[in-house]
């Protein structure tokens, strides 16, 4: 990561929000589809009914996760992504050396704000 305040700082978070802007917008144009049509669900996350909600989450977290990493290998950081995605999953429970046997000697690399 560029020292921050720099114009390579400013252009590597425009580059992050990027990526997520563009992953959250993919996986929910997946997801309410599947949902819908595949699982014959109808509703939204505003007004239920619950099992839509329920299922929208459940469905969303891995999709979410892989489009990621994905989305962030094209923009050229697939490393740092790659690390959010195994510590987005290590909050849920799941061991983050299941995913990566490298994941805390590569966790000094990536700084906290």
């Amino acid at each position: 990561m560029p020292p921050r305040y720099t114009p390579k700082w400013y252009a590597e978070m425009m580059l992050i929000c990027t990526v997520f802007g563009i992953t959250g917008s993919t996986t929910m144009v997946v997801v309410r589809p599947a949902v819908t049509d595949v699982l014959k669900l109808e509703g939204t996350m505003r007004d239920g009914p619950w099992s839509y909600r329920i299922c929208s989450l459940v469905i969303m977290t891995p999709i979410y996760a892989t489009l990621l990493v994905c989305v962030g290998t094209v923009f050229g950081r697939h490393a740092y992504f790659r690390h959010f995605s195994v510590k987005m999953w290590s909050r849920f429970g799941v061991p983050p050396e299941l995913m990566d046997k490298n994941f805390h000697r590569n966790a000094k690399n990536f700084k906290k704000w």
